[in-house]
């Protein structure tokens, strides 16, 4: 799962600030690939996904409330499912085509899987899958558990913290670019979150976990080649820094997440996202957060002390 942290990479065009939400909106995981089907029927992805769940409550000791439909599709079948979808439940500002839209362009036969938090659905690409593994379904599968974990945690996080923003929460984003530093380490902790948490299941039950993100590895991102024009050294430039924005997020979301379940394990969570947004100082060093929510429980203290006597 191609990820990696964070430089301050922010494009200062307008049209930049206006995709970089649409970009840092997709829950999922990226590697490189290209086409292919027939990986496995249904049965084995019930049974696979059967013991994902057990690895996650067996290793972090997380258990969905909900059960999530897990599909096995192609990259074609999941865009056709996603333009039905968005058929059927259009909204007014469109913002999940453009969401699907750039997840496509940027992304579209590098996401190995994806948790939809407004279908409350994970798509695993069955043709990326088998081009990472090489046309070898054994190793397709190898790297479908560890996937499927990843997605699994967006979904519990979604389920019991509501901190999955769906397309739907973008418009007042937009309206405020300010607001993307913090959206932006935001989604840092979901995907850094969900790389690590998904690492400790694979861990539990001897899995393969997927390779932990680094810094050198996100600065390196290219998803797009310029065709050796002016507007396509624009266009590649541009699609290149969104991209490594979205890697970024990876990386030291993997390290503050590691350092919170030290500190307080699974629980400790929950004051986490109670205590949004992150700065990016906090994201970079958890000990700050860990100061800052100090405070903040004192001073509820405080506040619950002085009314209980009064």
């Amino acid at each position: 799962m191609n990820s990696q942290t964070r430089r301050r990479l922010v494009p200062s065009a307008p049209c930049a600030l206006l995709l970089l939400p649409v970009l840092l909106l997709l829950p999922g995981g990226c590697q490189e690939a290209n086409g292919g089907d027939g990986l496995l029927g249904e049965p084995g992805l019930v049974d696979l996904t059967r013991r994902v769940e057990e690895a996650l409550a067996k290793g972090p000791g997380i258990i969905l409330p909900e059960p999530v439909p897990v599909i096995l599709l192609t990259t074609d079948e999941a865009r056709e499912r996603r333009k039905a979808y968005n058929a059927a439940n259009a909204d007014e500002t469109g913002l999940s085509v453009a969401v699907d839209f750039f997840a496509d362009a940027l992304f579209g036969n590098r996401m190995l899987g994806r948790y939809l938090p407004d279908e409350k659905v994970v798509y695993v690409l069955e043709d990326v899958l088998r081009s990472e593994g090489r046309g070898d379904d054994e190793a397709a599968m190898e790297l479908l558990f560890p996937v499927l974990a990843h997605e699994l945690v967006h979904a519990y996080d979604d389920q019991v913290y509501g901190c999955v923003p769906s397309p739907s929460q973008m418009g007042d984003l937009l309206e405020d670019p300010r607001n993307l530093i913090g959206f932006q380490t935001q989604m840092s902790l979901i995907e850094g979150r969900a790389t690590f948490i998904s690492g400790l299941a694979c861990d539990a039950v001897g899995v393969e976990p997927l390779p932990e993100p680094t810094v050198e590895g996100a600065r390196q991102a290219t998803l797009l080649r310029s065709d050796g024009t002016f507007g396509g050294d624009v266009l590649a430039g541009l699609g290149n820094n969104m991209g490594r924005l979205k890697f970024l997020q990876y990386a030291y979301g993997v390290r503050f997440s590691r350092e919170a379940h030290r500190f307080g394990g699974e629980a400790f969570f929950q004051h986490v996202f109670d205590n949004l947004p992150l700065s990016m100082e906090e994201l970079e060093d958890f000990s700050l957060f860990v100061v800052r929510w100090a405070e903040t429980m004192e001073e509820q203290e405080l506040e619950e002390e002085t009314s209980e006597d009064a």
